[in-house]
């Protein structure tokens, strides 16, 4: 535990809203996604704020990214554009890379300044 965490969120932090609360980031960071690309940071920070470790903010980052990937990949498939969008080899590499690296680097650092 870092010594800038207040102690209140570190006793949330061991509660049964803590779940709860990482449920809610998920969909907030969902919802923010979808608006706008920084909601994957958005995502990955209110999760990382969430995480009892820096270990559970990586997995909840990742899982949080996967999600994402997967959402995407239904949007895409409802509009019938993934093999188009597929074969956009650069663009997707970036799309993909981002997905999996932003959340858990955002959830990361908040989990470890706080």
């Amino acid at each position: 535990m870092s010594y800038l965490t207040p102690d209140a969120l570190a006793r949330f932090r061991d509660t049964e809203r803590a779940t709860q609360a990482m449920v809610v980031a998920y969909a907030v960071g969902l919802v923010a996604t979808y608006v706008h690309p920084l909601g994957l940071v958005v995502g990955g920070a209110l999760l990382g704020l969430t995480a009892s470790s820096v270990r559970d903010a990586v997995v909840l980052g990742s899982e949080f990214g996967v999600t994402v990937l997967v959402a995407w990949a239904g949007l895409l498939v409802w509009y019938g554009v993934l093999g188009s969008v597929a074969t956009a080899v650069p663009l997707i590499y970036v799309a993909l890379a981002s997905a999996l690296a932003i959340p858990p680097l955002a959830a990361v650092a908040v989990r470890g300044l706080v």
